[in-house]
This record gives C-alpha cells, sequence and structure tokens, in this order.
C-alpha cells in the first residue's frame, strides 16, 4: 500500500483501528513524537502516560543499533507481564540489521482487540533500494514526517502558538517562518521564548523577538520600507542598523525568505498563473502589496545581490553600513 500520511493514521486511530507495526521516518522530529504518542495512547488506553503503572509493564522500548532483529521479534511476541497489547518502540530503526527478519511482526490493520502486539520503528530514513522496504510499504504503516513546506509554516507556527494559548503578532509570525534551519522544534523553541517574554514584560514581548533596529521601527518596518522601494525610509533604518551587526545576519535571512516568497509568486503571474503558490492570508496580502513594485526580473537582481552581502559579513571585514546602503540602493531606485 502507498505511504500514510501522519493525519491519515490519526484518523484510523480515532477510529481504534491498528496496525501491527509502524515505521515512522524523516527529519521531523516533533511529528514522530507526536504520532508515536497517539499510537501509544490507542493501543494502551487513557493510562498509557501513567509512569510505573500497568501499562508501563505493557511497554518495551529497544535501540535497533545494538538489538538483532531476531530479539526484537521475540520481545513483540512476548506476552506483557500486565496482559493485554503489548507495545514496543525500536529507537534508531534504521541501523536495525538483518531487517528482514521482522517479517513475523507484519501485518494488516485491524481493530485494536484483534492486535497483540503494537511495533512502533522511529527511523532517519526509508532506504527505497532495500527489499525490505518494499516489503514495508506493502504490509506495514509507514509513515512519513517530511519538512514542512514553506506554504505551510505559517499555518504550523499558528498551531503551535494556539496550543500554548498564546496570540503573536503577524510580524513575529514572518519572522519565524523565515528562520534558518527551520524545524517545528526549533518554532517551538522561539514561542517558548515569545511566552516567557510575555510574562517578563507585561505584554511588550513582541519586541523581545522582533528584530529591532533603532527607534525608526523594527525588522517589519524595514521591510515594508524596503519592498515599498522607499529608498528615504530604507536608507534611514539601515543607519540603526549598521549599529547592530548581531541582529543584521537574522534580518538578512529574513529579507531572503521574503524575496523568495514574492519571486514565487511574481513567477507564478508571468506563467499565466499555472503555478500559484499556497500562501496564508496575511503573507498573501503583503506580497500582493509589494509585488505593485516589482518586476520578475528586478526581484530575481535583488536575489543575486543578496549571495554577496551575505558573504560579506560572513567572511570579510566589509563595513555593515556601506554593504546595506549599497544593497538598499540599487534596489529601491
Amino acid at each position: 500500500m502507498p505511504k500514510l500520511e501522519p493525519k491519515a493514521v490519526q484518523r484510523e486511530l480515532e477510529q481504534g483501528m491498528l496496525w501491527p507495526v509502524y515505521w515512522i521516518y524523516g527529519q521531523e522530529a516533533m511529528k514522530a513524537r507526536e504520532l508515536l504518542k497517539r499510537i501509544r495512547k490507542t493501543a494502551l488506553g487513557d493510562a498509557a502516560e501513567s509512569a510505573g503503572g500497568l501499562f508501563a509493564m505493557s511497554e518495551e522500548n529497544i535501540d535497533g543499533s545494538e538489538t538483532p532483529a531476531s530479539q526484537i521479534v521475540d520481545s513483540a511476541l512476548t506476552c506483557s507481564l500486565g496482559g493485554g497489547t503489548k507495545f514496543v518502540v525500536v529507537k534508531e530503526a534504521h541501523a536495525i540489521k538483518d531487517a528482514e527478519e521482522l517479517q513475523p511482526l507484519l501485518g494488516a490493520r485491524a481493530p485494536k482487540a484483534e492486535i497483540s502486539a503494537v511495533c512502533v520503528f522511529p527511523s532517519k530514513d526509508l532506504d527505497a533500494r532495500k527489499k525490505f522496504s518494499k516489503i514495508l510499504l506493502e504490509k506495514a504503516a509507514v509513515v512519513p514526517c517530511e519538512e514542512v513546506p514553506e506554504a505551510e509554516r505559517e499555518a504550523w507556527i499558528s498551531y503551535l502558538a494556539k496550543r500554548r494559548g498564546l496570540e503573536i503578532p503577524s510580524g513575529l509570525v514572518s519572522q519565524i517562518a523565515a528562520l534558518d534551519p527551520w524545524t517545528l522544534d526549533i518554532v517551538d523553541q522561539e514561542l517558548e521564548k515569545y511566552a516567557l517574554a510575555l510574562t517578563n514584560t507585561s505584554g511588550e514581548a513582541a519586541d523581545v523577538l522582533l528584530a529591532e533596529l533603532g527607534p525608526q521601527g523594527g525588522a517589519e518596518a524595514f521591510l515594508q520600507d524596503f519592498f515599498s522601494r522607499d529608498l528615504k525610509k530604507s536608507l534611514e533604518r539601515v543607519q540603526a542598523l549598521a549599529e547592530r551587526p548581531d541582529e543584521s545576519l537574522p534580518l538578512l535571512g529574513l529579507l531572503a525568505w521574503n524575496v523568495r516568497q514574492l519571486a514565487t509568486l511574481l513567477a507564478a503571474r508571468a506563467s499565466g498563473g499555472r503555478s500559484t503558490p499556497k500562501l496564508s492570508p496575511y503573507l498573501a496580502q503583503k506580497l500582493e502589496a509589494w509585488a505593485r513594485h516589482w518586476t520578475l526580473p528586478e526581484i530575481l537582481a535583488v536575489q543575486e545581490r543578496l549571495a554577496p552581502l551575505d558573504f560579506g559579513f560572513k567572511q570579510t571585514p566589509l563595513m555593515p553600513l556601506g554593504m546595506w546602503t549599497e544593497l538598499v540602493t540599487a534596489s529601491c531606485r
């Protein structure tokens, strides 16, 4: 069968359906952890998280890099001390040797009452070249937890913020969406910082995380002036920016991300709208306003100017004010 998306697995779990084997792979560790938690709760019941209780005796954790496949099979097929469903988590599953020997564990999806053992294999990847990978795709729940596409980042940020009970400003959403590297765990860490700042600064937490560029305004204000091609205001903000070199690189990453989004939108328009990108309402509104000031060749030229600017900040002693001024004057004419 084809790979199962995490949402599809969640729907099955809500219906009380389980697979004997789940192979969960990919770079998004938070997605994998959340899915593992839901599978555990369905397999073991509401008390699955209770420490030291009856359900703890039904769960076994195994390191796949140190345990032969035959031993994993024996553990899974051994009845739990407390009775009921046996739950086995095999970490580092990609490192299991002789993985073909895991085949006795495989089986079809079935109601919880008909499943005696559930084995979850969190893995770094799924090597499509291996024969066992093809067997997994036919007889197990193979679930990719892949990186979040750029077009979906803001939706995930809003979801994680809502889960924490936070309302965050749109400018901060854009800044977090432009982080590099970007994972859900990194996003959650940034939201935790914001929550702590909110507690400590009586409602002024947005200024703690938004890159402030002096009294003229923050990063979002600079972007607004730059993409509106307001040369005077952009140069005024550059003066403040040059005095805070530790904020230049984060802003450069935010600028590059927005340039890329705008270039994608303008390219879609140039193609007659055949490949219009999926955007959040806030980002779509912002890009639509900026797009009136740019042509596709002009925004692509900005992309080309950003590469030497990045190199200049990281590798050369060039003055930040001169580099930022050159970018602004060349782009906002």
